[in-house]
């Protein structure tokens, strides 16, 4: 039924089209961009053609030109691909579990326990979390892994109180109150009874997440806290671009294919998440449907 209802979605068919190239992207890196067999032993490391320091334009042989450092866009770009469904998926998912985990027992059990998980939760809430996120790849050291670690770090807080929310509202009910007085078990009332009915808001919050969480991975690439130099990463592609931006005094777009290849993966990339995750809100909104 849902999925009938997205195939009939403009948006949600044009963000699963979008998606559905990355994903074809990231599946097939490995023949859309070749790894050179002196870096086959780490194929996300973007391949060298020089040792310039200014960009060159794209050629048949590097169609996207060659960014600072004499790095390859369009393998960056490739291969990049393959990092925010990395960044993306980790994140999202291992988020998303804590974050149902803490909020459905703290919603459930009620009471004082509830209200001093809410405080823990309201204390990392407080905190700005691209600030948060700097302080602790910085703390931490670089690396994508890092990067990973300090995203679940902050990112689990939002769904713990999208789904206590919930949780408090269906525990009232009273096909919930029925359970409880046939003596099925508190764990089965929560996994079988309360979770189904109650998580869907949060994986389309998660979904709408996912843009969001390789734009910030890629904010810290940028301000060279996230993948080591030369990683296939959008962010650290843009990177290299920094001191090009504005081209030369008499050309301003100069050097356009150094930002605009990067910065246009990572749009795309947001905007297809987005539209799968609004078109997920518009179906199961019941205020809308009606």
């Amino acid at each position: 039924m849902v999925m009938k209802k997205l195939l009939r979605n403009p948006l949600s068919m044009a963000g699963m089209l979008i998606l559905l190239v990355f994903i074809l992207v990231a599946v097939f890196a490995p023949w859309i961009a070749p790894t050179p067999a002196n870096y086959a032993n780490d194929p996300y490391r973007v391949p060298r053609y020089g040792w310039g320091s200014n960009p060159s334009p794209p050629t048949k042989e590097h169609p996207m030109g060659l960014t600072q450092g004499k790095y390859d866009i369009f393998y960056g770009i490739v291969w990049g691909t393959r990092t925010a469904f990395q960044v993306g998926l980790i994140v999202t998912g291992f988020s998303c579990c804590i974050g149902i985990i803490i909020g459905s027992i703290s919603a459930y059990i009620g009471g004082k326990f509830d209200e001093v998980v809410m405080r823990f939760v309201d204390v990392f809430m407080s905190f700005p979390f691209l600030i948060a996120a700097i302080v602790i790849t910085t703390v931490l050291g670089r690396g994508l892994d890092k990067v990973i670690l300090a995203l679940i770090m902050f990112r689990w807080t939002a769904y713990a109180r999208l789904i206590r929310g919930n949780v408090l509202q269906v525990k009232q009910e009273e096909y919930i109150m029925a359970a409880r007085a046939g003596g099925v078990t508190h764990a089965k009332i929560l996994l079988r009874h309360i979770l189904p009915n109650t998580i869907f808001p949060v994986l389309i919050q998660a979904s709408m997440n996912m843009g969001s969480i390789v734009v910030t991975a890629s904010t810290l690439s940028f301000l060279g806290l996230g993948a080591p130099e030369g990683y296939a990463d959008w962010g650290q592609m843009i990177s290299f671009a920094r001191n090009w931006i504005l081209g030369t005094p008499t050309n301003p777009l100069a050097y356009w294919y150094t930002v605009v290849w990067p910065g246009l993966a990572i749009v795309l990339f947001v905007l297809s998440w987005n539209l799968i995750g609004d078109a997920f809100r518009d179906i199961m909104d019941p205020r809308i449907q009606g």
